[in-house]
């Protein structure tokens, strides 16, 4: 069961950090002013990987809480 964990948790591990790094924007000058007021929705694609982002890391919460009790 442990090992089974482990493997599960190595794959959505990575499977996370590729979504992370597709939402990564490009730093420019609007994004990095702190006043700015320009404020961006997320629609179609964005917000499903950023929905999906956030069900793999609770996903990886869980399986990591079910390892700990194990």
């Amino acid at each position: 069961m442990k090992t089974a964990l482990s493997v599960i948790q190595i794959i959505l591990s990575i499977f996370l950090s590729a979504l992370i790094f597709l939402q990564a924007k490009g730093a420019n000058e609007s994004n990095s002013n702190i006043l700015s007021s320009n404020v961006g929705e997320r629609r179609g694609w964005e917000k499903f990987i950023f929905n999906l982002t956030i069900f793999i890391t609770i996903l990886f919460l869980i399986s990591s809480i079910v390892q700990l009790i194990n």
